[in-house]
């Protein structure tokens, strides 16, 4: 028969004891969450409690242990949420940064160019009309003059600006370059942004991946539904 000295048998049952209690709050998973999600705000916020987060600290002994073994989408159910960053109208809003840029510097060359006036045009695109067509020339190479480098990891990339002319008018656009450094700039922010309002909300383990060029899969366990998720991410940023 095997035999066994006191102090480890005493061991063994001192670990399993531990491990039971290390456990326990898994059991009482919303419970020992809702306590954890109150002193989280409680400490944030370095104030007393709301009735509603007292309730919550009461329903959890602060004896005991709060570690609770995070669960996924499929254990614990949740929200999923595929979102498309409308890049396009990034592509709309640099055109709009860049006309006053380019206005002034055709403004200053207004004798040799004629007047000119920015047209109605597909968003994402600057199409500038001249009164005098013998002027399309020096006014290309004006705003070709504003064209600046787009720098990438392997260096660099070309201009950020297209510019050419059609008949008396200049068409300016991004670059494929600029376009793409815009897209990835604007995704990684995205991507913060998101992650940033989900953390907020006080859930474990989310999923916050860019798939695709323009889109954003985001998996959160413990969100009702689809739409209680698209809430949260929409609300717009205190201060």
């Amino acid at each position: 028969m095997l035999q066994i000295a006191t102090w480890k048998r005493v061991l063994i049952w001192a670990v399993c004891a531990a491990g039971v209690l290390a456990a326990m709050p898994n059991l009482f998973y919303s419970r020992v969450e809702g306590h954890n999600d109150a002193a989280a705000a409680v400490a944030a916020r370095g104030g007393d409690p709301t009735p509603a987060e007292a309730e919550a600290l009461g329903r959890w002994p602060e004896v005991l242990p709060g570690t609770l073994v995070n669960l996924g989408l499929d254990l614990r159910g949740g929200a999923h949420l595929l979102a498309e960053v409308q890049l396009g109208d990034v592509y709309a809003g640099r055109m709009d940064g860049i006309w006053p840029e380019v206005r002034d510097a055709l403004r200053a060359e207004r004798d040799a160019i004629g007047s000119f006036r920015r047209n109605d045009t597909a968003p994402g695109t600057l199409r500038i009309a001249l009164s005098n067509p013998e002027g399309t020339a020096r006014a290309l190479e004006i705003v070709q003059g504003l064209a600046r480098p787009v720098v990438s990891l392997l260096g660099p990339a070309g201009d950020d600006l297209e510019v050419r002319a059609e008949g008396a008018e200049i068409i300016v656009t991004l670059s494929e370059a600029e376009r793409a450094a815009t897209d990835d700039r604007t995704m990684r922010q995205s991507l913060e942004i998101i992650r940033r309002r989900v953390d907020e909300v006080g859930t474990r383990e989310p999923t916050i991946m860019r798939q695709g060029a323009d889109r954003i899969l985001i998996q959160v366990p413990g969100i009702g539904s689809a739409a209680e998720l698209k809430a949260k991410i929409g609300q717009p940023d205190a201060g």
